[in-house]
């Protein structure tokens, strides 16, 4: 019972640290795209980057501490993640809000994007390489 305690308790920070970067990507792509600094696709890629970047400092601060791995390590394979989420994210909503017929589709778009590739892509993949414990046989390496 203890280690699912622990898994689920794990997977509510990563909600509550996903949750606090998704209002820094939709709050600068909406704001950028509804304000017209931007036309929805660049202020997605912004929103995107920004977001990525609050996700990962949350993660390694308060989500998935105490891995055995130095940051580096963390920043490479979090990038390697991040640039999946990001090609998901950005070329997902764009293209589906091409599709749908522009930007008045935008906020709905992004938001069912968004809710797939969390769930599906990043907190699987966060979880089970870029956060993962390191092992014996790793530390040989």
């Amino acid at each position: 019972m203890g280690k699912i305690k622990h898994e689920l308790w794990t997977f509510a920070k990563a909600e509550m640290s996903a949750s606090v970067s998704s209002c820094v990507d939709f709050g600068l792509a909406i704001s950028l795209t509804f304000l017209e600094l931007f036309t929805y696709g660049y202020a997605n890629i912004i929103g995107v980057v920004c977001g990525g970047l609050t996700n990962f400092t949350l993660n390694c601060q308060y989500v998935f501490s105490h891995t055995g791995r130095g940051k580096k390590s963390l920043a490479e394979r979090y990038l390697l993640v991040w640039l999946g989420s990001m090609l998901l994210n950005g070329g997902g909503t764009n293209l589906l809000t091409w599709l749908a017929g522009g930007t008045r589709y935008f906020v709905i778009v992004k938001c069912l994007v968004a809710l797939a590739v969390a769930f599906g892509f990043n907190y699987p993949l966060q979880r089970g390489w870029v956060f993962k414990h390191k092992t014996m046989s790793e530390e040989d390496k």
